[in-house]
């Protein structure tokens, strides 16, 4: 995405349990203030990848999920955004949450980071509807920021922040994001959903060659439905990436899936990007229970400016097994 290259670019008592979903509400309310340029990385038409951006979805059934992906953007263009993750969450049902590890990725040009980062959520079941689950989630986030301006070239040859070519820092991150669906059953009822997470809500000072890289909170949003015809489903997605009101983006996702088969989907970005995704899946893999998820997606910039960047692609891979 072009904001992505151009940003400075990242069984309780409820008497206890409420005092958690306050605490994490009013992490997200208070970090409301204080938005500006993007530094995490835009999220994707991919839904399955979602846990990424906003820990709340992190196993939101009770699928233990493996998965992976990776992102080129702008390809055949040097210094071109690549990103992606490995991750593994579990959940547990017994205790109504579940827990997951991400590895991840991002590097633009001369600046990096790779990292790791935690994930944990717990779900309120029969909220509102008799199977709609809400989810309240927490992240930690570990980072190592590197900047290397070797072989790049810059307009200021004196600039300070380049006159030590290699330097890297290191800095933890916290965030938090809620989700809800009406209906956790797959297969089985029209379903809506929808969650908000904020990012970097609290990050330690990145500093690069005596400069601090002031890191600022990323909101993710996303809403959409899904609408059942006997063994298939129809779902429509949006997603929002905003930093401030002058650094957001919109994805439109539509997305077709027949059970344990395959899918297919169309998509567009508020920065003139349109996708298209396609995905098989492969039932009884590995076991009796197993499941695997394999999924590729290619965009193209519509626009005169944008299009001149060349294509991006998307991989996706998930093994999923049920716990009961």
């Amino acid at each position: 995405m072009l904001l992505h290259y151009f940003g400075i670019k990242e069984e309780y008592k409820m008497t206890h349990n409420k005092y958690t979903y306050l605490l994490i509400f009013g992490m997200i309310i208070l970090s409301l203030k204080d938005m500006t340029a993007q530094q995490l990385a835009n999220s994707t038409h991919i839904s399955e990848a979602r846990a990424a951006w906003n820990p709340a979805i992190t196993a939101v059934g009770n699928d233990l999920v493996a998965d992976g992906f990776f992102r080129m953007q702008w390809l055949g263009f040097n210094g071109a955004p690549v990103s992606g993750f490995t991750s593994l969450q579990i959940p547990f049902p017994e205790m109504n949450m579940s827990a997951g590890a991400l590895l991840n990725f991002d590097k633009t040009g001369p600046v990096s980071k790779v990292g790791a980062q935690l994930n944990y959520a717990y779900k309120l079941k029969g909220f509102l509807s008799n199977y709609g689950q809400l989810s309240i989630g927490v992240s930690g986030n570990f980072q190592q920021y590197s900047f290397d301006g070797s072989g790049q070239f810059y307009k200021d040859e004196g600039d300070l922040l380049i006159s030590n070519s290699r330097s890297s820092a290191f800095f933890p991150s916290i965030g938090s994001g809620v989700y809800y669906t009406s209906n956790i059953r797959e297969y089985k009822g029209n379903t809506f959903f929808a969650g908000v997470a904020v990012n970097q809500i609290y990050t330690t000072k990145v500093l690069i060659n005596d400069f601090d890289q002031v890191r600022q909170k990323h909101f993710h949003l996303n809403a959409g439905g899904r609408f059942y015809s006997f063994d298939s489903y129809l779902e429509p997605m949006i997603t929002a990436n905003i930093v401030n009101p002058a650094i957001a983006d919109l994805l439109f996702s539509l997305k077709y899936e027949k059970e344990n088969t395959f899918w297919a989907g169309l998509g567009y970005a508020g920065s003139g990007m349109a996708a298209l995704q396609a995905g098989i899946i492969i039932d009884e893999f590995g076991g009796s229970y197993g499941k695997l998820q394999i999924g590729v997606l290619g965009n193209y910039g519509l626009t005169s400016s944008i299009s001149k960047t060349g294509p991006g692609f998307e991989f996706y891979i998930a093994y999923l097994v049920p716990r009961k």
